[in-house]
């Protein structure tokens, strides 16, 4: 995940905001838990969307108490008390994306970076083995579905089959494997948003490196891009509204009808040179 899937903040209830934030403390606590103190910078809130999503979908009652957080401890904040194996998951997924995105930029990068990841790349493979012998399948499904990404770029195939990987990807870590399953079809235009906004956020950076972009050849990157971006969360949105959830509702709802297509306009002004309202 690249850090798109977000709230937009201020058409979101305090009280809402307060339990997002809740849910992010939570799994920053559960990283350090399951995978050391470091593996806290790792956390963002890409993999707060699958917390709140698979509690979302269940049934379970989930407890909300004051905490405070563990970086500051008179910073108060809230915990959420639910099932705590979905929470162990997304600390095991958040490490497992981390060091393929590492692996990725190994391949892509300059010199500096490069050299930057290869050094702190024993790490990563330490914790990730971790999170294998935890979550076997999840860590196999991310590898295959990496190495098609990989193949599909090294192709130079069009928009919609660049995309597809990242969205099988996304589409089997939402599900948990289901793939067949409504939360398949969310999880694959989630990813296929997410992978769309940041290509075409990184439109120029990449043209200027000669790397691979699926807009490489259009001819209005903020016409087309913001099309297909539109387009995909068109249909996530689809599947979101056909969805019954028994927490977290508004939450959710914020981040696919507003923290999304927000993303895309920051992004569009960005580009045209435009000051953020």
């Amino acid at each position: 995940m690249f850090g798109y899937v977000t709230v937009y903040k201020p058409e979101l209830k305090i009280k809402d905001y307060e339990v997002y934030k809740g849910v992010y403390c939570t799994l920053c606590k559960q990283l350090q838990k399951e995978y050391g103190f470091f593996s806290r910078f790792l956390l963002s809130y890409d993999a707060v969307f699958y917390v709140l999503y698979r509690m979302g979908i269940s049934k379970a009652s989930a407890e909300i108490s004051k905490s405070h957080c563990s970086f500051s401890l008179c910073k108060k904040c809230l915990k959420i008390e639910s099932d705590e194996e979905i929470f162990k998951k997304a600390a095991g997924i958040t490490v497992i994306l981390s060091y393929f995105k590492l692996c990725d930029s190994i391949s892509d990068s300059g010199f500096l970076k490069r050299t930057f990841c290869k050094l702190i790349k024993p790490y990563f493979k330490h914790i990730a083995r971790c999170a294998q012998k935890k979550y076997p399948d999840m860590f196999s499904a991310v590898e295959n579905y990496m190495k098609k990404q990989n193949e599909t770029e090294k192709e130079l195939k069009g928009v919609d089959l660049s995309a597809d990987p990242t969205g099988n990807a996304l589409g089997y870590i939402l599900s948990d494997g289901n793939v067949n399953s409504d939360s398949f079809k969310i999880g694959y235009f989630l990813g296929r948003t997410v992978y769309l906004l940041d290509a075409f956020d990184d439109y120029e950076k990449d043209i200027k490196s000669n790397s691979f972009n699926p807009f490489k050849n259009t001819d209005n990157i903020i016409k087309d891009a913001g099309f297909a971006v539109n387009m995909s969360i068109g249909e996530l949105a689809e599947y979101i509204n056909k969805t019954e959830f028994f927490k977290f509702r508004d939450i959710i709802y914020n981040i696919v009808f507003e923290g999304l297509p927000y993303k895309c306009k920051k992004i569009v002004m960005k580009k045209r040179g435009e000051k953020d309202e």
